[in-house]
């Protein structure tokens, strides 16, 4: 790997030195023996995608520059992990998690985990998202036509936690129900009050919701699928004996479908809707944007009670460990569904890089396009 490469992707020395050391018992590689700062790194990287099947979790850290619309430039350091909760199961799918912190020159700084743990003889499955961030952020209003006005915002500091946790259970081979849980705890700092801004109610928004799920999964491999189908339906109810404020429920439909081209290439597709009903707080609209969907508009930027996204997109390997994608995708936020309006959609486009960091597990840098933004986004798995 060249050093523009090595650069660009590691800044965590440290935690690479020491899993490099107790990786080279376990690799199957013929590398020479690493020399100095840069030759271990180097090794370790080298070896990230190499199988431990000694180890019962197969652990790998990596660090680099970040870039978003909503954050600027910062600096981001993951951990990633993958096992079995039943080794002897050569069919059982594998469990992975990851664990990230970050920072930015803005201000922001953020913590979480995202895993998926598969128990034995894939009779349950726990996905589990959790995270804490404080961003400097903006708010433009509510709807299409809020957002559609680029300078004209309300500048503020948000406090974010977030934990989502779905449980299910195997209904039949590939059909899972389950009940999901959500906490999600917003509070807003240094508000801008200026008049002429687009107003905000300040203070705690607290949401905590649960509900009933049902899932469709017939993917080769959870975090970067190269065949198959996911599909989940999910309702969530908000009540004031949880401690909402005001009541209000969500409905949600993903539909992800994956397929093999030729050598190296995957086309992947994402349908995605949300819906909303009842007195729905600002903080838990439905947000266009982001590094998962409509990846070049500032995330929140249009908000409102229901959403609409799709994408494609194709995913090809090109050498060793590299790969590029390129997508095209849109979406609308709306109120109702009959104030559903076309020319309101917003379009996506871009080009990505990606690099296995361990087997299956790619590193994303992607460059996502709007209709007056753009932004460079940085993480680990792909988007969906």
């Amino acid at each position: 790997m060249d050093r523009k490469i090595l650069l660009l992707l590691l800044l965590v020395a440290p935690a690479a030195g020491y899993a490099q050391q107790e990786d080279r018992a376990d690799s199957t590689a013929t590398f020479s023996a690493p020399k100095g700062f840069f030759d271990n790194i180097k090794y370790y990287l080298k070896n990230t995608n190499v199988e431990k099947k000694k180890k019962k979790v197969d652990l790998s850290f990596i660090g680099g520059p970040v870039y978003t619309p909503e954050t600027s430039f910062g600096i981001a350091v993951m951990m990633a992990a993958q096992y079995k909760t039943d080794k002897t199961d050569s069919l059982l799918p594998v469990s992975n998690a990851a664990v990230y912190a970050s920072g930015a020159l803005t201000g922001f700084y953020g913590i979480g985990i995202s895993n998926t743990t598969i128990f034995p003889h894939d009779r349950f499955r726990l996905a589990l998202k959790a995270s804490f961030s404080s961003r400097p952020n903006k708010y433009w209003g509510i709807g299409y036509e809020a957002g559609s006005h680029k300078d004209d915002y309300t500048e503020y500091v948000q406090l974010t936690e977030k934990l989502q946790a779905d449980f299910s259970i195997n209904l039949n081979g590939n059909l899972f129900m389950g009940l999901c849980t959500q906490i999600q705890n917003v509070q807003t700092k240094k508000l801008d009050t200026a008049g002429g801004k687009p107003l905000m109610v300040p203070g705690k928004v607290l949401g905590i919701g649960a509900g009933p799920f049902i899932v469709y999964d017939t993917r080769d491999f959870i975090p970067n699928a190269y065949k198959g189908m996911y599909i989940r339906l999910g309702y969530r109810f908000f009540p004031s004996f949880l401690g909402n404020k005001t009541v209000f429920s969500q409905l949600d439909l993903q539909f992800d479908w994956y397929k093999q081209l030729w050598k190296g290439a995957v086309l992947a597709t994402d349908l995605y809707a949300e819906e909303r009903s009842g007195d729905v707080p600002w903080s838990l609209l439905g947000e266009a944007g982001g590094s998962n969907r409509l990846r070049g508009y500032y995330e929140g930027r249009f908000r409102d009670k229901n959403y609409l996204a799709a994408q494609v997109e194709l995913r090809q390997k090109i050498y060793n460990r590299s790969g590029v994608v390129a997508w095209i995708g849109g979406g609308n936020v709306f109120p109702r569904f009959n104030e559903l309006e076309f020319r309101q959609s917003l379009v996506s486009y871009g080009i990505g890089y990606r690099w296995e960091f361990k087997k299956r597990i790619n590193i994303r840098l992607d460059y996502g396009m709007g209709k007056d933004q753009s932004g460079f986004y940085f993480g680990i798995n792909e988007v969906f």
